[in-house]
């Protein structure tokens, strides 16, 4: 992570601290406005047709204002108003454990990725209509906190205890799926922007995960194999303690090297 390093030397002191913090406010107002009808999510959305043929440019950064979803009912608010916290709970251990200008980067760059995935899909097939929401920037934001934090519990509907690490395949699961269904091109290259600075940012970690599951795997099967291989063996008959369990082994010198024989071979004595 040298290039990191030196980046952080160099812009380091740009970094915004508790910026999810002002994400979150920002979004909260957004969301109050859209309850209010003054406002509309459709007019911060990021709209790569708008942008180019409208001058709209505001959208590649209010798009990151909207709301996960809006809520009507009390009882949504309050689950909207609780991942609100969870997200902001999550970037505050992510801040702690990277530094604010690395945490910073990360987010940069899943939004970077994101609006060049939405302008390519845009491109490719520009009478396809986008719109983008930072949906999968939180995804790639749990992700991150889930690979250095694996071990973390939730309470699933305040009761079920579940580590994070499993949460986190199947929000990754989820993830995939929901690529998978997006209806257009920019849709789907918009939502694995994201997961680009995920990749980028944690490849050395998956890298050493799977070759350390390799070794678990290997080291798994030598053990098994070795407890599979008989401790006895008959040099006459060539019966084992494993292929024959009621046979009593012993051994003698024969030129100086132990060998074995069976009783059935020995005789009675």
């Amino acid at each position: 992570m040298k290039f990191l390093e030196s980046l952080e030397k160099r812009f380091g002191h740009l970094a915004l601290p508790n910026v999810v913090l002002g994400l979150v406010i920002a979004q909260l107002i957004v969301y109050a406005l859209m309850l209010s009808g003054w406002l509309s999510i459709r007019e911060l959305v990021l709209d790569p047709d708008l942008i180019v043929k409208g001058n709209q440019y505001w959208r590649l950064i209010t798009f990151i204002v909207c709301p996960p979803y809006i809520a009507q009912g009390a009882f949504d608010a309050l689950f909207l108003g609780l991942f609100w916290y969870i997200f902001w709970m999550m970037s505050q251990t992510l801040e702690n454990q990277w530094g604010v200008f690395r945490f910073n980067l990360y987010l940069l760059a899943g939004v970077l990725f994101t609006v060049l995935g939405t302008f390519i899909g845009y491109f490719i097939a520009p009478e396809q209509a986008i719109y983008v929401s930072p949906r999968f920037l939180y995804t790639s934001v749990f992700l991150a906190f889930a690979v250095l934090n694996p071990n973390i519990e939730f309470h699933i509907f305040f009761v079920l205890p579940v580590k994070v690490k499993w949460l986190a395949w199947i929000v990754g699961i989820f993830a995939v799926l929901g690529i998978v269904v997006q209806p257009t091109m920019g849709g789907k290259l918009a939502a694995i922007g994201p997961f680009v600075n995920f990749l980028l940012f944690f490849r050395s970690q998956l890298v050493e995960s799977v070759q350390s599951g390799r070794r678990r795997a290997k080291h798994t099967a030598k053990v098994q194999a070795a407890k599979e291989e008989p401790f006895h063996i008959c040099t006459q008959c060539g019966a084992t303690d494993r292929s024959h369990p009621e046979r009593i082994f012993r051994y003698k010198e024969a030129e100086g090297v132990p060998v074995g024989i069976c009783d059935a071979c020995r005789g009675p004595e």
